[in-house]
Order: structure tokens, then sequence, then C-alpha cells
């Protein structure tokens, strides 16, 4: 799909990782490693000179944000990957172009939360144990992602979505890889992925599918329940026997999770299904899209993969779901180029 690369050196602060700091399992932080970090190779065997491309420069989508922070750092969003919620606070949704009522968004706030998934603590708390193999933090990275302009490098949130490198007893070890192939992270995947990316996470989440490692062997296609009771904890020593239990993928966790404050405000009514059918999102039969690829594959919308008694009909891995589209500005709001 994409014939460049881009390449970032960076630092990762472990002390961002649940339960010292907020951060989860597939969201990192990396520090960049100077004011030379960006590297972009145009194609295969082209050699990557440093770019300017994102120095002051704004990403505009659902959101409007600097590409980078105050403290010269970068959220890199982990591709084809998606962890169990750490903490997830829900919006309340406008449905139908209905924005809720003041008595509504009042009932919505009293009923809301800072929720988690089960395994979103155990995720977190793995992946720093993982990275503290690669010596004292913070730990030299590098983050890698196939893109050709500088609007393909961030998504619709400000993120920079790619993988993580990291060096263990001399070997340069996939972050995003490792997390699927130990189960701590579901398989998701998006319109921006090659079909090379997407069939290798494929077979290591198989592979961990089928050796029950992680979240599998707790994994759910049940949508019909939402504990409102389980939620973010913001300090003390994990209890890993306190966090197993159901689990599903956390792309729908967050739509049901919103779904089920909706619905006792008053803001959502009938079954999940509707409300999914409400506030659409386009998706793609993984099978199809690798098949034909993306300009002949069938679009779906995934509230197709849902029936009346909220169960989910596909596994992770069967769905592309369409990337969001964003844009990124230099200071003088033109488009960035490298």
């Amino acid at each position: 799909m994409f014939s460049g690369m881009l390449e970032v050196s960076g630092t990762i602060d472990l002390a961002q990782f649940w339960n010292i700091g907020e951060s989860d399992a597939d969201t990192v932080k990396v520090t960049l490693a100077g004011t030379n970090a960006f590297r972009f190779s145009p194609h295969t065997g082209a050699p990557a000179a440093v770019t300017h491309a994102f120095d002051g420069a704004i990403v505009k989508g659902k959101v409007s944000k600097p590409a980078i922070d105050n403290q010269n750092r970068i959220v890199i969003r982990l591709q084809g990957i998606d962890a169990p919620e750490l903490h997830y606070r829900p919006l309340a949704p406008t449905i139908h172009k209905k924005k809720p009522t003041a008595q509504q968004r009042a009932k919505f706030n009293a009923s809301n939360g800072n929720f988690r998934q089960f395994f979103g603590e155990t995720a977190a708390v793995h992946l720093a144990a993982f990275l503290a193999k690669a010596g004292a933090t913070p730990i030299p990275c590098t983050v890698r992602t196939g893109v050709d302009d500088p609007s393909d490098v961030f998504d619709t949130y400000g993120r920079l979505v790619g993988d993580i490198y990291v060096t263990i007893n001399g070997t340069e070890k996939d972050v995003n890889l490792w997390l699927c192939q130990e189960g701590w992270a579901f398989p998701t995947f998006y319109s921006s992925m090659t079909d090379g990316e997407i069939n290798t996470l494929i077979g290591l989440s198989q592979q961990a599918r089928q050796a029950k490692r992680g979240i599998w062997k707790y994994a759910s296609s049940d949508l019909s329940g939402f504990d409102r009771t389980l939620l973010f904890r913001n300090k003390g020593a994990i209890d890993a026997t306190a966090d197993k239990g159901k689990v599903y993928l956390p792309k729908l966790y967050r739509r049901r999770s919103t779904y089920g404050v909706a619905k006792i405000a008053g803001i959502a009514s009938g079954s999940f299904k509707n409300y999914l059918k409400a506030l659409p999102d386009a998706c793609f039969e993984t099978s199809d899209l690798l098949a034909n690829g993306i300009t002949v594959a069938t679009p779906h919308l995934l509230d197709e993969f849902v029936n009346a008694q909220s169960q989910f009909l596909a596994a992770p891995a069967d769905l592309v779901f369409q990337e969001a589209a964003s844009r990124v500005v230099d200071s003088k709001g033109k488009p960035a180029e490298w």
C-alpha cells in the first residue's frame, strides 16, 4: 500500500505505565531523541533522510492537537492491536443528529465512570516488564511506520500509528508483535495496514488463542452485559486474581459502555445493535479485503456483525476497520511536506 518508511528515534519512560502511571498496553508516549529524530525513506533501498515535517505541525482530525507535545513527545498507537481498556470514560453521544438535553446530559454524567476491562491492568504490567528487559528506564526505541505522506502518519486523534522496536539481549524486538503473540492484546486491523502486517498478526493471534495465552482464555463474544462497577484503579498493587474475567474486543467495549450509560440517561433506546446502526462504523471482512483489495472489497458496517441478542458474530481478526481521516498542517496551516 505504502512505498515509504518513516523511522522515529526516541526513548520510553517506564514510569508512564500502570500502576506507577496511567498508560495502558497499546498507547505509548515516546520522547524524541534530539532535533533530528524523524527520518524518511521514500521507497525500499532509498537512504533515509532527516525530516522536520512535524516541527510545529498540527494534526487535524476528530481532534486538533500538536504532532509533538510541549515535552518533546509523540503518542504512539500500536498498530494492529488493541489491549483491554485500562480506563475509558464515555462521552454523551449524539444519535440521529439529536443532541442530549440538559437533563439527559446530567443523568449521563451522574451514571458515568472511568471504566476498565478485565486484563487492562495485567496487560500494562506485562508490557512494562517486557520493556524493562531492554535496560534501565528510559528505554531507547525506534518507531517505524509505512507511509508516503506526512498526513498518513497520525490517526484522527493525533497519535502516530506504528510499531515500536526495542533491543533486548542484542536482538531487536517488535513490541506490537510481542503483545499479540503473548495474548495481551486483540488483533485489531485498519485499512491503513498492509496485507503483510495483517497476515503476520493473524498468525500470531491464532497461536495465542489456541494456547489460551493471556486474554484468550477469557475472550468472549457476549456483549449483552456491562459492569459499571469495574472502574479504573489509580493506585495500589495489582491483584492478578481480581483482574480476570470476561473480555471482548476493546473497540466494541468502548461502544458498549457508552451505550450502557446512554441508555440509563435516556439518550439511547432499543438494542445495542440498533445503537451501532445509528452510529455506523465502516469496515471490511478481512478475507475479502486481503483477496480483493480495498477498492473491490465489499464495504460493511459494524452492526451487521452483532445480532439482536448482542452477540458478536465475528472474531476480532475477521474485520478491518476503515481508518478515519486526518491531515497534518504546518505552523502556517499549509499541508506538511517532507
